[in-house]
């Protein structure tokens, strides 16, 4: 690649971005409110790791100190999934297409 088609890449990333359709208040408000919902639904049901002290330190525990990369990642999804849900059923058209 030359040098100029190299300066180019970071301007067509940021123009990409810039083209998502912008959400009317009603959409960002329901959003906001389903991803509070979500959260709550996540604090209820995974009580038990927030109040837990992380054993990956402890001696003898097999670990090497460092999380793996994909831990959370079920967990995430299982929040996105909501909220999506959330917003579809809300009814404001906002929900993304799977």
């Amino acid at each position: 690649m030359t040098r100029r088609a190299l300066h180019l890449i970071p301007l067509l990333l940021i123009v990409g971005c810039a083209a998502a359709p912008p959400e009317s208040v009603t959409e960002r408000d329901t959003r906001a409110a389903c991803r509070r919902q979500a959260e709550e639904v996540y604090r209820l049901r995974h009580r038990d790791q927030i109040y837990s002290v992380p054993s990956q330190d402890a001696p003898q525990s097999g670990a090497i100190g460092l999380p793996l990369p994909t831990t959370g990642l079920a967990d995430q999804f299982e929040q996105e999934r909501e909220i999506n849900t959330c917003v579809h059923d809300t009814g404001t058209g906002t929900a993304l297409k799977p």
